[in-house]
């Protein structure tokens, strides 16, 4: 049955594809779901989905159930609004005072991370005679936008005061280690967190509801869940790092497929590719894979990435083309159009983005977001309850 299915999903296109499993995006929510309890769920699909591709993954996850989508820009919300998805969404990114009525208008979250931008915001609530939900940003330590923590009553005072515009749902920080072995600063940034917020309660207030756990706290500081958490690349099927990968089984959903487009003898002594980087040592088949960095196969990949075929690994020789690769597949066979695997299994084995984030010197997040528009992204297993 899984032969049939990889077969259908190779008939689907002709040159590359990304293929998701959405199916291991449910199985991954729910993995959030257990480690989480009762919380509000905002799932992150900036960066177009962490490389996965914005819209579809939005209409998935809104779907499941999660409370709120979450964007790091107004540009992502708005093609996600475009699209007819009208579940919550915030953006956790900064914005210019030209967008404020784009928010407005098509009921977009704010993240509020100063006074002033508060200001803007409230004014132009008042010209929209709407009042407008927002979220307060505090900086406890990753030092990129919020609001200091020593001085984050300056803002929820200032929240209050504009109660008439504005609605404050939830005050939020980031972590700016919570992947590390040493979760100790991690704990001093909760601290810093719950002190800065305990203002609602010195005031008699009602409190927003709170959050910080992102992906590693979700699965590591189980202390830090608060109200609400923010899974991201977890969601994807990988872990932040190597350190939480005892907490939970997560299924990659994404594998990235290209098909042979030509087949070749090599013969001893002939070089391949720009600049002449490798020399083959003797005779050898090659195949052409129209795969290169213009569909964000890295260039440093040259001469050490690896692909699958026929459920084998064959290297990667000479450099990487902007629209090619050449791999080195010894005394093997091959045929035009048959089936390439430079992301995810085939047979038994498979080649993840946390390997080529190793071989890359990177991280599997900017693998996956690095996997360019002009790659199409194909769509499986809605239904179902196991990946491919």
């Amino acid at each position: 049955m899984t032969q049939h299915r990889e077969q259908f999903v190779s008939d689907l296109y002709h040159r590359s594809a990304a293929v998701v499993d959405l199916s291991c995006i449910t199985h991954n929510l729910q993995v959030a779901r257990e480690k989480a309890p009762g919380r509000k769920i905002i799932a992150m699909i900036k960066a177009n989905a962490y490389g996965h591709g914005l819209v579809r993954i939005g209409a998935h996850l809104a779907a499941e159930g999660v409370d709120y989508l979450g964007t790091a820009f107004v540009e992502e919300a708005l093609e996600l609004r475009k699209a007819g998805i009208t579940i919550p969404i915030i953006t956790s990114g900064p914005f210019s005072k030209f967008q404020i009525g784009l928010f407005i208008e098509n009921q977009i979250d704010f993240t509020v991370a100063s006074v002033d931008a508060l200001q803007l915001i409230s004014e132009s609530a008042a010209f929209y005679k709407k009042r407008v939900n927002v979220h307060l940003k505090i900086d406890t330590g990753m030092m990129r936008i919020g609001i200091r923590h020593s001085n984050a009553q300056q803002l929820f005072a200032a929240a209050l005061k504009a109660e008439k515009q504005v609605k404050v749902l939830s005050i939020f920080s980031h972590f700016a280690n919570a992947d590390s072995e040493d979760l100790s600063f991690a704990r001093l940034q909760l601290e810093r967190f719950l002190e800065a917020t305990r203002f609602y309660e010195k005031h008699s207030l009602a409190k927003p509801l709170l959050q910080i756990a992102n992906s590693a706290a979700i699965l590591r500081l189980p202390e830090s869940l608060l109200d609400m958490v923010r899974p991201g690349i977890m969601l994807y099927g990988y872990h932040p790092s190597r350190h939480s990968e005892v907490a939970a089984h997560l299924l990659p959903a994404l594998s990235l497929r290209a098909k042979v487009m030509y087949f070749k003898v090599v013969l001893q002594g002939s070089s391949v590719g720009y600049g002449r980087t490798w020399t083959a040592p003797e005779n050898c088949r090659a195949v052409t894979i129209p795969v290169g960095y213009g569909d964000g196969y890295a260039r440093a990949l040259s001469n050490k990435g690896q692909v699958l075929l026929r459920g084998k690994r064959y290297p990667l020789v000479g450099t990487v083309c902007m629209d090619q690769i050449v791999v080195n597949i010894g005394d093997g066979e091959a045929y035009n159009g048959e089936e390439v695997v430079l992301i995810g299994k085939q047979g038994e084995d498979a080649i993840t983005a946390d390997e080529i984030a190793t071989q890359l010197g990177t991280i599997s997040y900017e693998v996956l977001t690095g996997i360019s528009q002009r790659v199409p992204r194909i769509y499986v297993n809605e239904q179902r309850t196991s990946c491919l």
